[in-house]
Protein backbone atom coordinates (compact mmCIF):
# COMPACT_ATOMS: atom_id res chain seq x y z
CA UNK A 1 0.00 0.00 0.00
CA UNK A 2 1.02 3.71 -0.87
CA UNK A 3 0.86 6.42 2.33
CA UNK A 4 1.40 9.48 0.84
CA UNK A 5 2.55 12.07 3.27
CA UNK A 6 2.02 15.82 2.95
CA UNK A 7 5.63 17.54 3.00
CA UNK A 8 7.74 14.00 1.91
CA UNK A 9 11.20 15.41 2.16
CA UNK A 10 12.97 11.19 0.97
CA UNK A 11 15.65 11.63 -1.30
CA UNK A 12 15.13 9.34 -3.93
CA UNK A 13 17.76 7.89 -6.18
CA UNK A 14 16.54 6.46 -9.69
CA UNK A 15 18.90 4.58 -11.94
CA UNK A 16 18.18 3.73 -15.25
CA UNK A 17 19.45 3.52 -19.11
CA UNK A 18 16.10 3.57 -20.59
CA UNK A 19 15.01 7.28 -20.14
CA UNK A 20 11.62 6.55 -20.68
CA UNK A 21 11.82 4.31 -17.28
CA UNK A 22 13.76 7.13 -15.66
CA UNK A 23 10.83 10.24 -16.86
CA UNK A 24 7.98 8.56 -15.43
CA UNK A 25 9.63 7.13 -12.45
CA UNK A 26 10.73 10.85 -11.95
CA UNK A 27 7.63 12.41 -12.58
CA UNK A 28 5.46 10.32 -10.18
CA UNK A 29 7.88 10.23 -7.25
CA UNK A 30 8.13 14.29 -7.90
CA UNK A 31 4.17 14.64 -7.79
CA UNK A 32 4.56 12.91 -4.13
CA UNK A 33 6.57 15.66 -3.48
CA UNK A 34 9.87 13.43 -2.86
CA UNK A 35 13.53 14.91 -3.88
CA UNK A 36 14.37 12.62 -6.97
CA UNK A 37 17.44 12.61 -9.12
CA UNK A 38 17.92 10.33 -11.62
CA UNK A 39 21.15 8.41 -13.14
CA UNK A 40 21.43 7.10 -16.44
CA UNK A 41 23.93 4.85 -15.64
CA UNK A 42 26.06 2.90 -12.75
CA UNK A 43 29.17 5.63 -12.88
CA UNK A 44 26.60 8.60 -12.60
CA UNK A 45 25.02 7.01 -9.54
CA UNK A 46 28.16 6.24 -7.76
CA UNK A 47 28.99 9.80 -8.16
CA UNK A 48 25.44 11.31 -7.05
CA UNK A 49 25.39 8.72 -3.99
CA UNK A 50 28.82 9.63 -2.65
CA UNK A 51 28.42 13.48 -3.36
CA UNK A 52 24.84 13.35 -1.36
CA UNK A 53 23.87 10.09 -0.17
CA UNK A 54 19.94 9.20 -0.81
CA UNK A 55 17.50 7.41 1.26
CA UNK A 56 16.46 5.29 -1.38
CA UNK A 57 17.85 4.00 -5.12
CA UNK A 58 15.77 2.43 -7.70
CA UNK A 59 18.07 0.14 -10.00
CA UNK A 60 17.70 -0.98 -12.62
CA UNK A 61 19.62 -4.24 -13.17
CA UNK A 62 20.33 -4.62 -16.86
CA UNK A 63 22.40 -1.53 -17.87
CA UNK A 64 25.45 -1.76 -20.22
CA UNK A 65 29.49 -1.32 -19.12
CA UNK A 66 28.34 -1.33 -15.32
CA UNK A 67 25.02 -3.46 -14.55
CA UNK A 68 23.06 -2.97 -10.99
CA UNK A 69 25.04 -5.60 -9.64
CA UNK A 70 28.46 -4.30 -9.86
CA UNK A 71 26.80 -0.82 -8.11
CA UNK A 72 25.34 -2.62 -5.43
CA UNK A 73 29.04 -3.75 -4.51
CA UNK A 74 30.57 -0.63 -4.96
CA UNK A 75 28.09 1.05 -2.46
CA UNK A 76 28.59 -1.59 -0.20
CA UNK A 77 32.12 -1.78 -0.84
Amino acid sequence: MFTYHEGATSNILIVDDEPNNLKVLFNLLSECDYIVRAARDGTSALESARINPPDLILLDIKMPKMDGYAVCRELKA
